[in-house]
C-alpha cells in the first residue's frame, strides 16, 4: 500500500515538472516574438534599421564620419526608411551633407582628408581640382578598378575638389563673358556647389574625348556608372527629369559620394538628396534642353599645387544656412585713405578773477561816558 502511493507521489512531481518545462519553453517563445516585433513592423513587414550604426534618431542613414555607414545593404530593397520628415544635414565635413543655393558651405570650410586619388586624369599635373576627401578617393580607386578589369573601360577624372574661392574665380568669370542670369543657369554660386565638399567628381572617358556633356550618358562607360556607382557609394548628383528638384538639368558625368547605404537606397528610389530630404529649393524649373552644367571651362588657369589644400579652422560641427554675398561684375572702387582733420585745440582758460577783499568793518565809535553827578550841598 506504502509503495503505491509513493509511486503516485512520483508520478505527480513528474507531471508537475513536465507542466514546468512547457510553461518555461511557452515563456521563451513569447520572449523570442517580442524581440521580433522589435526588429520588424508587424502589419508592414518594413525592417526599421539597416544594419547597427547605420540610422539615427531621425531616420537619417548617418551624418557623421566616425560611421560612414559603408556596410553593404541587401539586395531586397527592405532596409529603405519611409519617414516623412528627416532632418537636412548641413554640417559640411558630413557625407551626407545637403549642397544648394538654400543651403551653402561656409566660405571658409576646406576638408582636412584632401588626398589625390590614384587614378587617370584627363589632364597634366596636380591642381586643386585633383583632390578629394580620403574615402570618396578610395571609393573612386576601386570602381574605376572594376570598371577596367571587367569591362576594360578607362574612365578619368575631370574635376574633383573646389574651393570656395576657385568657386568665386569661375562664377564671376562667367557673369562677365555671359551675365550673370545664363551664369546663374552654368554655374553655382561661391558656396553652393557640391566640389567644395571634396565629395563630387566630373568624371569622363576618352570614348567621348572626355567631355562634360550628355553625350556621356549614352557611352558604354556613361551607362555602366550609372548602373553601378552606387555600389561604391557614389550617385548621379542630379538625374534625368529632376531639374525641378535640384535646379540642374541632366549631369551624367557629375557623381556625389554619400557611402554605400544612403546611395544604394537613392538608386533603388529614383529619388535625389533633396527628395530624401523631402524639400526642394528651386524657384525656376529649368528646361531639360537646356546644357546646365557646373564646370570651370574658359576659367582663368589654377596653379599647379605642391601639397593639399590646409583647413582654414578647426573641424566643423553642425551648420545652418548661411547667406551668399551677391556677385559683382567689377571690384568695388578702393577709396583713398584721407588724413582726419586734426582736432581743434581747446581755447586756453581765462583766468578766474581775484576776489575783492571785503572792505574792513568802521570800528563804532567809543561811547562817551555820562558826566559823574556833583554832590549836592547840604
Amino acid at each position: 500500500m506504502q509503495d503505491k502511493q509513493n509511486q503516485e507521489h512520483t508520478e505527480k512531481n513528474r507531471n508537475y515538472i513536465s507542466i514546468a518545462v512547457i510553461l518555461l519553453v511557452i515563456l521563451l517563445a513569447i520572449l523570442a516574438v517580442l524581440v521580433v516585433m522589435q526588429r520588424k513592423d508587424i502589419f508592414g513587414d518594413k525592417y526599421s534599421d539597416v544594419s547597427s550604426g547605420t540610422l539615427d534618431n531621425s531616420g537619417e542613414y548617418y551624418n557623421n564620419n566616425s560611421n560612414s555607414g559603408d556596410g553593404d545593404m541587401d539586395d531586397t530593397g527592405k532596409p529603405a526608411t519611409d519617414m516623412q520628415l528627416i532632418k537636412i544635414n548641413t554640417d559640411p565635413a558630413s557625407y551626407t551633407v545637403l549642397v544648394n543655393e538654400e543651403y551653402p558651405m561656409p566660405a571658409d570650410y576646406v576638408p582636412e582628408d584632401l588626398t589625390i586619388p590614384d587614378v587617370r586624369y584627363s589632364y597634366s599635373g596636380v591642381y586643386e581640382k585633383s583632390y578629394m576627401r580620403s574615402a570618396a578617393a578610395r571609393a573612386i580607386e576601386s570602381m574605376f578598378a572594376e570598371a577596367k578589369k571587367k569591362k576594360k573601360f578607362e574612365l578619368k577624372v575631370v574635376s574633383a575638389y573646389r574651393s570656395y574661392a576657385r568657386q568665386k574665380v569661375i562664377y564671376e568669370n562667367n557673369v562677365k563673358t555671359q551675365g550673370e542670369e545664363k551664369t546663374r543657369m552654368v554655374s553655382a554660386q561661391p558656396g553652393c556647389s557640391e566640389h567644395q565638399t571634396g565629395l563630387a567628381i566630373d568624371v569622363s572617358s576618352d570614348t567621348v574625348k572626355c567631355a562634360i556633356n550628355e553625350s556621356f550618358a549614352s557611352c558604354p562607360e556613361g551607362k555602366w556608372l550609372a548602373k553601378n556607382c552606387q555600389r561604391f557609394g557614389f550617385i548621379i548628383r542630379y538625374p534625368k527629369g529632376k531639374s525641378d528638384v535640384t535646379g540642374y538639368s541632366y549631369e551624367p558625368w557629375h557623381l556625389r559620394y554619400v557611402g554605400v547605404n544612403l546611395a544604394k537606397y537613392i538608386y533603388k528610389k529614383s529619388i535625389t538628396l533633396e527628395e530624401y530630404y523631402n524639400t526642394t529649393t528651386t524657384e525656376d524649373i529649368i528646361p531639360e534642353d537646356e546644357f546646365i552644367s557646373d564646370v570651370d571651362i574658359n576659367a582663368p588657369e589654377e596653379p599647379e599645387m605642391v601639397t593639399a589644400p590646409t583647413p582654414q579652422t578647426a573641424a566643423y560641427t553642425s551648420q545652418t544656412a548661411i547667406p551668399v554675398p551677391e556677385p559683382s561684375d567689377t571690384p568695388e572702387p578702393v577709396q583713398p585713405a584721407t588724413q582726419a582733420p586734426a582736432r581743434t585745440q581747446k581755447p586756453a582758460e581765462m583766468p578766474k578773477p581775484t576776489k575783492t577783499p571785503k572792505p574792513v568793518k568802521t570800528q563804532k565809535p567809543a561811547k562817551t561816558r555820562k558826566p559823574a553827578k556833583t554832590p549836592v550841598k547840604l
